[in-house]
């Protein structure tokens, strides 16, 4: 497969890739189903991602696409190791309000987007917390359905208590007021 241009300048800085793309390429994906929006949101630099994925789904990239392995949008955002998490939030709602399903379970190496993210034990659960307000307010979020990982995001949270106590406490809440009647 030829991969175009902006495929390699999503992951350095929005002018790069301007000069690269075009609208045509936003729904672009490579045979196991990664798409140009996936590439993007693997950019190192917190700024150049949330320009280039916003530019992406302006131009109608889909949001909902995922890999043969059941990777999607969230996954990859949730597993970067650089964030400005007030500046990412409102990408992640809107890959979620476009059709990211928040419960998507990867395998064994990653699970669900939630468990994605509580595996980044650089940040603390109070620095991730604008991306938790964002997938706490999603109703549908099942935090207590194990993932392949043999866990649930509750479970995976009290093993990870020390340092996810409030990702815990969200769980719970989440469960209380979401839980089937």
């Amino acid at each position: 497969m030829v991969y175009p241009r902006a495929y390699f300048s999503a992951i350095t800085n929005e002018a790069e890739f301007l000069a690269d793309y075009e609208p045509s390429l936003a729904r672009w994906a490579d045979e196991d189903g990664s798409t140009l929006l996936m590439r993007a949101l693997r950019n190192a630099d917190p700024a150049s991602r949330v320009a280039i994925a916003t530019r992406l789904l302006d131009d109608g990239a889909d949001a909902a696409a995922a890999t043969e392995s059941h990777v999607n949008a969230l996954h990859v955002l949730l597993s970067a190791t650089a964030h400005d998490f007030t500046a990412e939030a409102p990408l992640l709602a809107r890959l979620i309000d476009e059709g990211a399903d928040i419960n998507a379970d990867s395998g064994s190496r990653w699970g669900t987007p939630l468990q994605t993210l509580s595996r980044t034990l650089k940040f603390s659960d109070e620095t991730l917390a604008p991306f938790y307000d964002v997938l706490f307010a999603r109703p549908g979020l099942d935090v207590t359905t194990p993932s392949s990982v043999g866990r649930s995001v509750t479970e995976s949270a009290q093993a990870a208590i020390r340092r996810r106590a409030d990702l815990l406490a969200r769980c719970h809440a989440h469960t209380r007021t979401h839980a089937p009647r």
